[in-house]
């Protein structure tokens, strides 16, 4: 099993300039951080959920308010956390 860190995804993308990938920070940008797990030029999908189709959650978790967002046809489209 894989296990991700969301500090430390959010550390690298802040190395890479993306300032508002960190909380706390007194930019004036806020706080965004967005798991993709869709692709874009990917448009055959064989599986289709319909008890998930194009919903979306919303849930606290330690790091703020998360968004899990679900595509047009059930599948997992990303994580929002802000």
């Amino acid at each position: 099993m894989a296990t991700i860190n969301i500090e430390e995804i959010q550390r690298f993308l802040h190395s890479k300039g993306d300032k508002d990938a960190l909380p706390y920070q007194n930019n004036g940008e806020g706080y965004f951080l967005e798991i993709r797990f869709d692709k874009p030029n990917v448009k055959d999908r064989k599986y289709l959920d319909e008890e998930f189709k194009n919903k979306v959650f919303s849930v606290d978790c330690a790091y703020g308010s998360v968004l899990i967002l679900f595509d047009e046809n059930g599948l997992l489209k990303s994580i929002e956390i802000s």
